[in-house]
């Protein structure tokens, strides 16, 4: 097994942080997967017809490897019934109660179920299709075997069956009232986080500052310094617009924004504005307009002519197109260095979502923003969760609906379940992108009439992925090292797609791999690669105070005379959410 198959396999056997980060992930994706989500509006889209045909057929051509697993499957389903474990079976913690291990009875419908997972997988691995095929159908596998799963079932499950018990059916009654509660309104599928008890601006996104500059596009928000020392060089951050900019400010005690203040960083946010139709004509050149208005603001204000920018997600997206422009103009001098995060850019095997998108969704997606107005961000909220089948949609079942709890007050699901909507012309560009895989082409971009090559962009860029990301994999984000013409530098952060991100330093369990390896070859970094306890945050703190290591006084008031303060941080923007 190589390097990059542990890596694989291990987030599979259990590396997550936490239960939290992988519900999360229905929150925030790439562009391409929140493009094509408006592609699926009802179940009937969802299913890969010309994929199933594909299927069967290579396994009609091919029908040893699968007349071999149904023969060892009804072998183990016979030792399964006699009472005979033969160990291949792993209970995920979908299987946590230990009813689920010494009742004889529900254990034999555990290991039933698994055994038979495992046979499905296995038949599909094994079967001869294409990458995009194997993928579009591993998600519909995935989401029958997550129905099918027994847990699911209020007459099986332990917790349920003993929560009613114990409350005398109240349980239940609170489940239905539950279901129907989140069956009334879109997204129409279960809750992930209680949004009653937080308080934009109080115990979530709360980190001082001001509004320095509002756009049609953007607030750009300045935060409050906590040293008297401050970087000469100022740090821009990027956030997606597919979700909102406090993802790295959750909580007054866990915010990266926070630790990053605490190391003497000046910082500034483009908050982006949650848009409607009336923004439907804004596409890529008026973000990349709006990062350019930000980049100017910040110098008025700090005084300094260069900045360190950071682009997170989409947002890296976004960074990138930007610094492609400025190359191209002869004003790279703008950055410092650039940091880009969990961020794919080479579309040419993009993971699940890349698998998902081509031409005729793509034309799909666009007709149904067209109609709306906009890429509506509840298709999102959908889509993402049946990516993610156990823990976008099943465990919150078994939650808010069998045990009749209500959600989780966790700041990072309320974060994921906080959409946001994309203009129409912006999809557009994106999706162009993504099906010409235009950044890896010299000119396969133009960004304010300019064609741009990411071989001209030679800051220093440090490059982020997380190991156990499905979004946005790892081994698609390394590949953005073969791209930039600069010196680059990748780290492997522990964790999936969100709380890889939002771990400030501190955090308990992090943990990041960093190489020496210069290789564009993924699994020749691995091979070389450490394990480092703590926040990848920590390790970037030092990176870029190498290349910028002077300081000064911190200022006395936020804004300029040009730019004075509009309003309190987090702004208006921030708080426009969906309903």
């Amino acid at each position: 097994m190589s390097p990059v198959q542990r890596i694989e396999h291990g987030a599979r056997g259990g590396l997550e942080l936490s239960d939290i980060d992988t519900r999360s992930e229905r929150g925030d994706a790439g562009f391409e997967a929140v493009l094509t989500a408006s592609a699926y509006r009802n179940v009937l889209d969802r299913i890969p017809g010309a994929e199933i045909r594909r299927t069967t057929v290579a396994v009609l051509s091919h029908p040893a490897p699968v007349t071999r697993e149904i023969a060892d499957l009804a072998r183990r389903l016979a030792d399964i019934a006699r009472g005979i474990d033969d160990g291949r079976n792993v209970f995920d913690r979908r299987f946590a109660d230990p009813a689920w291990q010494e009742n004889p009875v529900l254990r034999r419908v555990a290991m039933t179920y698994l055994a038979s997972c495992a046979s499905v997988e296995s038949i599909l691995s094994d079967t001869d299709v294409d990458w995009r095929t194997r993928e579009r159908m591993a998600l519909l596998v995935d989401n029958l075997l997550a129905a099918a799963a027994p847990t699911n079932n209020p007459l099986l499950n332990p917790r349920s069956l003993k929560r009613a018990f114990d409350t005398r059916g109240a349980s239940w009654v609170r489940g239905v009232r539950n279901l129907v509660s989140d069956l009334r309104s879109p997204p129409r599928i279960p809750s992930m986080a209680d949004e009653t008890k937080f308080t934009m601006g109080d115990n979530i996104a709360a980190q001082p500052g001001k509004v320095v500059r509002r756009g049609e596009l953007y607030e750009l928000i300045q935060f409050d310094p906590v040293t008297e020392m401050v970087d000469e060089v100022p740090v821009f951050l990027i956030s997606s617009p597919v979700n909102k900019y406090y993802l790295v400010d959750l909580s007054p005690e866990g915010s990266v924004i926070g630790a990053a203040l605490a190391r003497g960083r000046q910082v500034f946010v483009a908050s982006f504005l949650n848009p409607d139709e009336r923004h439907a004509a804004l596409g890529l050149d008026a973000y990349v307009r709006s990062v350019l208005d930000g980049l100017d603001t910040i110098t008025d204000i700090t005084g300094s002519e260069s900045v360190h920018v950071v682009g997170l997600c989409g947002g890296g997206l976004i960074a990138l197109a930007t610094a492609g422009y400025l190359a191209i103009e002869g004003n790279q001098q703008r950055l410092v260095t650039l940091t880009v995060g969990i961020c794919v850019v080479d579309y040419e095997q993009g993971g699940l979502a890349g698998a998902l998108l081509d031409r005729k969704t793509a034309d799909r997606a666009i007709k149904r923003a067209t109609e709306d107005g906009y890429f509506d961000g509840k298709n999102s909220a959908t889509a993402f969760a049946w990516m993610r089948p156990n823990d976008g949609i099943w465990a919150n079942f078994v939650n808010n609906f069998l045990l009749g709890e209500d959600p989780p007050a966790v700041e990072l699901l309320y974060w994921a379940a906080d959409q946001t909507n994309l203009p129409v012309q912006f999809g557009r560009d994106m999706l162009e992108i993504v099906l010409t895989n235009g950044f890896t082409t010299p000119g396969g971009v133009r960004v304010l009439g300019r064609p741009i090559d990411l071989r001209e962009v030679t800051v220093d860029t440090y490059l982020v992925g997380a190991s156990t990301d499905h979004i946005t994999p790892w081994l698609d984000c390394y590949r953005t090292r073969a791209l930039l013409g600069g010196e680059t530098t990748f780290v492997l952060a522990r964790g999936g797609h969100a709380l890889a991100i939002a771990s400030p330093p501190g955090t308990k369990r992090a943990s990041y791999r960093t190489s020496t390896s210069t290789s564009t070859v993924p699994d020749e970094w691995l091979k070389d690669s450490t394990d480092n306890p703590g926040s990848w945050w920590e390790n970037w703190h030092d990176w870029i105070e190498k290349r910028a290591p002077a300081s000064k006084p911190a200022p006395r008031a936020l804004g300029s005379d040009t730019y004075p303060p509009l309003a309190a941080a987090p702004g208006e923007y921030v708080r426009r959410r969906l309903t």
